[in-house]
């Protein structure tokens, strides 16, 4: 026991050394240095290697040569380190301090990928969780960093991925919605069934979840005695009984790489 004691002592005698030796060199260590070692290490899938002196880059020397590179690699480190709000923050700066950037495609990108990733949890995955059930703000912010990405940069190589991601999160939001609506139904809260799904086919019009939800819609009508407004939802509902609604899967994890800026 004493043997396992005095070992682990050595051991922390020597994480304090090796720490205290890491701090000294990220201390004096110019930003040339500082940079190209985070490079490396992000380059080396040392991700949280690279945080540190990519940190220490952007932090010890603001407005260096390195400084908007160095910004695009901790948006990735990050991301692969699954720090989503490290990779938000980084996002907010970099759009703040270089607004002319020709990389600001890729900030935005980011930030829309790491709000989708915050939505998504692994235990749902596990036992197969819908998250359409579940709380949605993560998903409607990375919808909406994907519609200013493809709205201000509609060139951009991130554009076309994008797209999909969003098809993918306006067919969870509907779903969820339709989860709503269901929950109130079976309360026989009729007046909100149908204002929910009527926000449903003003936001999500063509998914199936919206289709779904009018035949909630029609029966809430019905029986609040509302027998023009049921007859006009079943003829939407006639009009398209025939549509056919494609099943959007989930994107794949995209293959990223950080873009280079020009010096």
């Amino acid at each position: 026991m004493r043997k396992i004691k005095s070992l682990a002592l050595i051991a922390a005698a020597a994480f304090v050394v090796s720490c205290s030796s890491g701090n000294k060199e990220v201390e004096q260590a110019t930003v040339g240095e500082l940079y190209n070692k985070g490079a490396t290490a992000l380059q080396e899938g040392s991700y949280s290697e690279a945080i540190r002196y990519l940190n220490a880059t952007t932090e010890r020397f603001p407005g260096s040569i390195y400084q908007e590179q160095a910004m695009l690699d901790l948006m990735y480190a990050n991301y692969k380190s699954q720090d989503y709000t490290g990779v938000l923050v980084t996002v907010d700066s970099f759009l703040n301090q270089f607004p002319q950037s020709q990389n600001r495609d890729y900030a935005v990108y980011m930030a829309g990928l790491t709000n989708a990733a915050t939505a998504d949890n692994a235990i749902q995955d596990f036992f197969g969780i819908d998250r359409a059930t579940r709380e949605t703000s993560s998903l409607k912010t990375a919808f909406s960093n994907f519609q200013s990405l493809v709205q201000a940069f509609p060139n951009s190589p991130y554009s076309q991925d994008a797209l999909g991601r969003m098809a993918y999160i306006k067919d969870s939001l509907a779903r969820h919605e339709l989860e709503i609506a269901k929950f109130y139904a079976k309360r026989n809260a009729d007046v909100a069934v149908a204002n929910r799904v009527v926000g449903m086919l003003q936001l999500y019009p063509d998914t199936l979840a919206t289709y779904e939800g009018l035949f909630l819609m029609r029966d809430a009508y019905k029986k609040m005695g509302l027998e023009n407004l049921a007859n006009q939802t079943q003829q939407i509902i006639d009009a398209n009984k025939d549509k056919q609604f494609m099943k959007v899967e989930k994107p794949e994890d995209p293959e990223l790489t950080v873009p280079a800026t020009t010096k």
